[in-house]
């Protein structure tokens, strides 16, 4: 395997564990707004995010 193979795997785990420990919500406000709130923080509301979609 190499390097870069290993690095991309690693990777790959580390971001699988990591949403297996934090907890997100999604809300929908309107077509194409979407909020995400990380809940797994003492105080969620310091931690939501808005995004545009435009799917």
């Amino acid at each position: 395997m190499s390097t870069k193979q290993s690095a991309a795997l690693e990777a790959a785990e580390t971001a699988q564990k990591r949403v297996q420990v934090e907890q997100f919500s999604f809300d929908v406000d309107a077509p194409g707004l979407v909020q995400v709130t990380n809940e797994s923080h003492e105080n969620p509301a310091a931690h939501q995010y808005g995004s545009l979609s435009t799917t």
